[in-house]
């Protein structure tokens, strides 16, 4: 150091200047991680778009113009109001007066011809159907005295049916109303004056019938030869635990845990003895399950690689953005070979696009090599990971039998996402497993085309609906 009150040496200023120079690159970096942290969002990361909240990002697809233009798409049935030949009332309208050219009485007039307008609404009043059950007792000439035994299902002096307890399990776990709501939309729309607690009893005694449909599902699951997995977390008895989902095109699994990991996939039982092809996104803990075969989903691999593009350096920017575009170029090559009834892609442009897909990924991980900051080791992570799992992640390329992404795990869990954004939270456990239950069978119960309403009905007589093993 130089002398008190003596100019610094050029020695030290020089060494001043490189101190400042790392603590600024240091600033920098810290600072662009958690610019990276703040803008991510469900269109660059595995966040929710519930959680956007206001500040949603404007939508941005990846996907080009499909070329077809809006409505509904041709071949899907629509549905349209048409008269009936039988209506429930009818109401006949004759012309009032005279007529307009002789001014004749029209009183007798002659009917020549009508013009049928139907109106289609409810009733003007939709009540309670009360039905009473009266068990006879009878006395035999010996004097001994038999009573009739009540129908099953009728168990006390005054009770609710079943339709109306499957109507409030309805309300509130296939259109998620709260147990207050429900219960006000009982009293208002059938006049019926049910407690929040009866709803609540509803739903736990729709649960209980459910058990064994759920090992069912759960067991057809197992054995499919392909199969979608996803969680997501839910706040239940004041702490946090995961919804984990598992499906296939028929059926629907769910289940409620407290952990995210092993125990609780081990828990739901299904991937442990699962043997087929599993898709899931590259969450570590689905691979040590290693006697099934992985495919990883590109959806969740495209939006880390927007991540990239919008807050990486130059390289890697460039790297990111000829990554994707071999992806949706094999993509799209997929789903023409699919429309066209072809069994694979054209050789030359799978090959071409592989190449192309494997240049990127190593240039990608050249350019974030040195890992500097946080957010550089999270790219380097994504394409190493890209090119260590890609065989995984390209399994759809050479099966066309097998799916991009991982949406149909994504699907089944988009319910209860909203169920939680509507409750916050579940107040207990046994409610959130309840719920689990009943979305299982409801889920089910849609992809089979049944109504939720019968379906909810059946199980409310103690007889659930089950499905036909196809």
């Amino acid at each position: 150091m130089s002398a008190a009150g003596s100019p610094p040496t050029y020695e030290e200023l020089a060494s001043l200047v490189v101190e400042l120079g790392v603590e600024l690159a240091a600033a920098r970096a810290k600072i662009a991680d958690l610019e990276a942290r703040v803008g991510q969002n469900s269109r660059n990361s595995s966040k929710p778009p519930s959680s956007d909240g206001l500040a949603k990002p404007a939508p941005k697809s990846l996907r080009g113009r499909s070329g077809r233009s809006p409505g509904r798409p041709k071949g899907q049935p629509g549905t349209t109001l048409r008269q009936v030949e039988h209506p429930d009332d009818t109401v006949e309208y004759r012309p009032h007066g005279a007529c307009r050219r002789c001014g004749t009485d029209l009183a007798n007039a002659e009917e020549v011809g009508v013009e049928r307008r139907q109106v289609f609404d409810l009733p003007e009043r939709i009540g309670l159907e009360v039905v009473e059950h009266r068990m006879v007792t009878c006395r035999c000439a010996c004097g001994r005295t038999t009573r009739a035994l009540a129908p099953e299902g009728v168990n006390s002096p005054v009770q609710y049916g079943p339709r109306l307890a499957a109507t409030g399990v309805y309300l509130m776990h296939g259109q998620f109303l709260s147990k207050g709501r429900t219960a006000t939309a009982l009293g208002e729309l059938f006049g019926a004056p049910v407690a929040p607690g009866t709803v609540a009893s509803w739903v736990r005694r729709c649960a209980r019938t459910l058990d064994a449909f759920g090992r069912v599902v759960a067991e057809r699951v197992r054995s499919a030869p392909l199969a979608f997995f996803d969680e997501t977390g839910m706040r239940a008895a004041e702490r946090l635990h995961w919804l984990h989902s598992a499906s296939t095109g028929m059926y629907v699994h769910l289940s409620v845990h407290r952990r995210r990991g092993t125990g609780g996939i081990d828990a739901a039982d299904i991937l442990p003895g699962f043997t087929g092809v599993a898709v899931h996104d590259a969450w570590a803990p689905y691979d040590t399950y290693s006697q099934a075969t992985h495919a990883l989903c590109c959806a969740h691999a495209l939006r880390e690689l927007v991540a990239v593009l919008e807050c990486g350096d130059e390289p890697a920017r460039w790297a990111a953005e000829q990554t994707i575009d071999a992806l949706l170029a094999l993509k799209t090559a997929a789903d023409t070979a699919r429309t066209a009834g072809a069994e694979q892609i054209p050789g030359t442009v799978r090959d071409r696009e592989l190449a192309a897909l494997r240049s990127a990924v190593a240039e990608g991980l050249a350019a974030t090599a040195p890992r500097s900051s946080k957010t550089q080791a999270k790219h380097h992570a994504l394409f190493k990971r890209l090119g260590n799992r890609h065989d995984d992640y390209l399994r759809w390329v050479h099966d066309l039998g097998l799916p991009f992404d991982n949406n149909a795990a994504e699907q089944t869990i988009r319910m209860a996402k909203l169920r939680i954004k509507v409750s916050g939270c579940l107040r207990t456990l046994r409610g959130a497993e309840d719920f689990a239950a009943i979305r299982t069978y409801l889920a089910t119960a849609d992809r089979h085309d049944q109504r939720m309403l019968n379906v909810l009905a059946a199980a409310m007589r103690g007889s659930p609906w089950l499905p036909t093993p196809a």
